[in-house]
């Protein structure tokens, strides 16, 4: 059987049709003079190279015990998922998953990629845009997949239309090398939120404007605001230890940036942590900081300290993700916590925020097709199937009339009914290796009877009017760029850092440094690390 397919596949290649595979028509694509030959000629059984159906399922038939493997990081201790046996089934396709934690994940891509005995597919977390540019670009061991996603994969490539999927997807030599992984994000990743109840108890109102934020502050501090009759424990302002993004409340001022200093300014990218702005938000933090309405252990805490001591109702305003970073809440309840507006300042009544994503996260490295993959239609075919809907919403929400229940067009979870080593069996963990990519609409959501409040979309509703236009974009270097890239960003952001964290503190003078802290960026070669970011972008341009 096997032989006659063999010789079938040989006959059909000679006759087929040939797809000359250049990256053309992509937008943003160059060219490479790179060419891939795709058969996609059905021949007499209905099949692709006597192996796979062209569309529908299984892509290949069970009895040809075919299979593939993928190396990928996961923290589990088996490699058994869920959701593989349910794939297989649909498919036809057994899936070898190889998975190691993520350092031996790491140790062992690199090992094998030097020696040439890797998988058919390498995926999760172990892989970077440079090793993309190395691997596959320069080297040819992960291959261009453009061509397969347009012949054999409609659900991939749907992905790839969705708005700047596609550019962020393609290397600067025009081709596509891993399958997309767009996952839903808030817009906003880090904001300040305020204790309602804190405001409730003192008579207060939201402040607008960074002058009454001062003073609901100095009223948090000087009176019993949280009601337990003590009022010496209330610390006015915290922050997540972690991620005090101090360069977000320069947009109170006029322009956030992030942690490494950089911001997008009328779409282009701008280095801000030299700015008026950012000076005059150390001033306002140095003077809260130096009126006792700041944690003065927001520079010295560790996040696992600062969460419990946050859960005993001790914070007025603090800087993190959510709300139950530090006080959980219910199904059905609302947080005692609102987002702080963006505040105006004396220097500006039109005040920004940092833009972390337009809803969505478009991750480029995480899983590739190599070049010892003897069938790549087959794997695209399989990771297409991957992305129907049902098959990825399992990957969260758990099995399909186990855990997850159809309502009509709706899906809704119940596992009230589960055995506890159910519940363990389809946890998220065991579903599926978490690493790889799935696509879930953004629009998409399980029906809830008691839904949860959605903080994080409210959030983003208030600031959306402040956020910043554009997100900074993500960009390809090579592995001498980036070796150099990473060295500048560590020193330049290291000591931005040290001296905003000495300012706030009032260990140094920001009025007397100031000067001193500019030509040290210099020296610090900032000029080289801006134009190297800029250079980078200008790659997918």
């Amino acid at each position: 059987m096997r032989n006659k397919k063999v010789i079938t596949l040989m006959l059909v290649f000679v006759m087929s049709l040939t797809i000359i595979l250049s990256g053309c028509g992509n937008k943003g694509s160059k060219s490479t003079g790179k060419t891939e030959e795709i058969n996609t000629t059905v021949d007499d059984d209905g099949k692709i190279n006597g192996l796979m159906y062209k569309e529908g399922l299984p892509i290949v038939d069970p009895e040809e015990e075919y299979s593939f493997s993928i190396f990928t990081d996961g923290n589990k201790t088996t490699d058994e998922f869920y959701l593989m046996p349910v794939l297989e089934e649909q498919t036809g396709v057994n899936v070898d998953v190889q998975l190691f934690p993520y350092e031996v994940a790491k140790e062992k891509y690199s090992l094998s990629l030097n020696s040439g005995d890797y998988a058919d597919c390498i995926g999760g977390w172990i892989m970077s845009a440079t090793d993309i540019l190395r691997f596959g670009v320069e080297m040819g061991t992960f291959i261009p997949l453009e061509g397969y996603f347009e012949k054999f994969a409609p659900n991939i490539q749907k992905v790839l239309e969705l708005e700047g999927v596609r550019e962020i997807m393609t290397a600067p030599d025009g081709h596509i090398y891993s399958v997309p992984y767009v996952l839903a994000a808030p817009k906003v990743d880090f904001n300040p939120y305020i204790n309602t109840r804190w405001l409730e108890n003192l008579g207060l109102e939201v402040p607008t404007t960074t002058e009454e934020l001062r003073d609901v502050l100095r009223a948090f501090k000087e009176n019993d605001a949280n009601g337990n009759g003590d009022p010496n424990d209330e610390i006015p302002f915290s922050f997540d230890p972690v991620n005090k993004k101090l360069g977000y409340y320069a947009g109170w001022f006029g322009m956030p940036v992030n942690d490494y200093g950089f911001t997008m300014v009328d779409g282009e990218l701008t280095f801000g942590a030299n700015s008026d702005a950012y000076k005059n938000m150390i001033k306002y933090m140095r003077d809260l900081y130096g009126e006792g309405l700041l944690d003065p252990e927001m520079f010295t805490i560790d996040q696992a300290q600062w969460k419990a001591k946050g859960s005993t109702d001790i914070y007025g305003v603090a800087m993190m993700y959510g709300s139950g970073d530090i006080m959980p809440f219910e199904a059905g309840e609302m947080p005692d916590w609102v987002p702080l507006p963006v505040l105006s300042s004396e220097f500006t009544d039109k005040p920004l925020w940092f833009r972390d994503s337009y809803g969505t996260t478009v991750l480029k490295n995480q899983v590739v097709i190599t070049d010892n993959a003897k069938d790549p239609e087959v794997i695209v075919r399989w990771w297409d199937n991957m992305f129907e809907l049902e098959n990825s919403i399992q990957t969260n929400g758990g099995p399909l009339n186990k855990v997850v229940f159809k309502d009509g067009d709706n899906y809704y979870t119940d596992n009230s009914k589960l055995t506890e080593e159910e519940k363990d069996t389809y946890s998220w963990v065991n579903l599926y290796p978490q690493s790889l990519p799935r696509y879930i609409p953004t629009d998409f959501e399980f029906v809830e009877k008691n839904p949860i409040f959605k903080e994080k979309e409210n959030v983003d509703k208030m600031y959306e009017p402040n956020l910043v236009s554009h997100t900074i974009p993500p960009y390809w270097a090579t592995a001498e760029e980036s070796s150099r890239l990473s060295d500048l960003q560590t020193v330049i952001s290291d000591y931005i850092k040290e001296k905003t964290a000495q300012w706030i503190a009032g260990q140094a003078n920001v009025d007397e440094d100031w000067d001193n802290y500019i030509k040290q960026l210099e020296k610090l070669n900032l000029n080289e690390y801006i134009e190297m970011r800029l250079n980078a972008l200008n790659k997918n341009k």
